[in-house]
């Protein structure tokens, strides 16, 4: 079994991303729970995703991204058969795994055929082949950012997991234009994601 999945956040759509995440006929589950900022992430998100791994009898990992270049955590990611990377700032993210050297892990996890690979917010972003869409505005105030670059990172390039990019939170009424007009710039596909929507890529 190998599957990508992509959503915005955890929301009514979890009984079914559970699903898709867990699966009944994947034997000895193990998951890697990678969040943005490692160590620094709010215990309460981590509790969730904790208890909704034991729910679904899955031994459940903790992946540290902010430690630099740390065999352990890239040995953790090669022991799961599932890595979820959680959202929050993509910048951040995807400095985090650079400096980490977890980006690598990342990749070679998402090449194995007994795995799921799934991202939500600012971890599907990170996939794709830029993280350029995080830097547009959302909503109603062309100044208010997906996400603000506060790492000052300048190559945008994601991992290149998936060929297309996404855009989690899509608001129909508040991101057409913006939509519209990014994909106008882009030189990818680019899938929209509201907050009540996922992605499932097997293969």
């Amino acid at each position: 079994m190998k599957r990508i999945i992509l959503f915005s956040m955890p929301g009514p759509h979890m009984v079914k991303v559970t699903k898709q995440l867990f699966p009944q006929e994947m034997k000895n589950k193990i998951l890697a729970y990678m969040p943005t900022n490692g160590h620094l992430t709010n215990p309460e998100y981590t509790k969730y995703w904790q208890e909704l791994a034991e729910k679904n009898h899955t031994k459940f990992i903790f992946i540290d991204n902010m430690l630099l270049e740390d065999s352990n955590e890239k040995a953790k990611i090669e022991q799961a058969n599932i890595l979820l990377i959680t959202g929050g700032n993509t910048f951040e993210l995807l400095h985090n795994l650079r400096q980490s050297k977890l980006d690598q892990a990342v990749i070679e996890f998402s090449k194995r055929n007994d795995c799921i690979l799934a991202g939500f917010s600012a971890g599907a972003i990170v996939l794709s082949p830029t993280i350029l869409a995080a830097s547009q505005p959302t909503g109603d105030d062309p100044s208010d950012l997906v996400d603000e670059n506060l790492v000052g990172i300048t190559d945008l390039t994601g991992l290149k997991i998936i060929d297309f990019e996404v855009f989690p939170h899509y608001n129909p009424q508040k991101d057409k234009e913006t939509l519209t007009k990014y994909r106008q710039i882009s030189s990818n596909q680019v899938r929209e994601i509201t907050d009540r929507e996922y992605i499932v890529i097997n293969s």
